[in-house]
């Protein structure tokens, strides 16, 4: 959340500038990190992907799941992926700074039942 300190008044969105008196912000890198997540890997099945999910996060690393067949394949159903190559799978992203660890533990986890993701978002 912004504040200014010239108008001593917090403001919600995500301005650059105060609305009152034009004050810079300083953009905080922490807040500015979404352009730095990567998939790490892509999972046949909506289960093993939860579960890599949550083991990761157990290890406070960040993960998100998303299907490559959309809506559907976040009900569960293994559909023809969006993207045009053959059946879907499911991705799981993280921010890219975590990327070895999270390798090694989806390695410890699950085998050979998931793919190295090489998409950048």
């Amino acid at each position: 959340m912004p504040y200014c300190p010239r108008c001593e008044e917090d403001f919600v969105g995500d301005l650059s500038s105060c609305p009152n008196c034009g004050y810079e912000f300083e953009i905080d890198e922490d807040e500015s990190s979404d352009e730095n997540w990567i998939v790490v890997a892509r999972i046949g099945d909506k289960m093993s992907a939860d579960y890599a999910k949550e083991t990761l996060e157990s290890y406070s690393i960040p993960a998100v799941v998303i299907s490559e067949s959309g809506f559907l394949g976040q009900a569960g159903l293994n559909l023809p992926s969006i993207t045009g190559k053959g059946i879907s799978k499911f991705q799981i992203h993280i921010p890219a700074e975590y990327r070895e660890e999270a390798e090694d533990i989806l390695n410890m986890i699950l085998g050979d039942a998931w793919e190295k993701g090489d998409l950048d978002l």
